[in-house]
């Protein structure tokens, strides 16, 4: 199998994609461990601050990233089960949007990966 055979086009976006959404998922928690002072009823609207909303958000966009990132790499070392790691990145691109989406371009840059990575076809020989 020659090197022209692989989805690159994807796979480089996957990684961009995964890194991104990785990156978003570390902002989320950073602002997750400060509590929210706004609004107009006092500290956490009313004290009610709800740590674990930010930390679930925010792991949700850790494995997300790590899926996509995982998938990517697997699409290029394994271009014949392209189908199956495209679905994997296209489905955690989309669940990454529960987690900032990787800054928004990491999701867009995920969700078009996975259709890339679900169209290839291998060349005939």
């Amino acid at each position: 199998m020659s090197v022209g055979e692989k989805p690159t086009v994807a796979f480089t976006l996957a990684l961009i994609s995964g890194i991104l959404v990785l990156l978003g998922g570390l902002a989320r928690m950073m602002w997750a461990w400060t509590p929210f002072w706004g609004g107009m009823m006092g500290p956490g609207m009313m004290g009610m601050w709800m740590p674990w909303f930010g930390y679930t958000f925010s792991a949700i966009g850790l494995v997300s990233g790590l899926v996509i990132l995982v998938g990517g790499l697997m699409l290029q070392s394994r271009p014949d089960q392209a189908q199956t790691w495209g679905v994997l990145i296209l489905v955690f691109a989309v669940v990454s949007l529960f987690s900032m989406g990787g800054f928004l371009a990491g999701a867009i840059l995920g969700i078009v990966a996975g259709i890339l990575a679900l169209t290839y076809r291998p060349a005939q020989r």
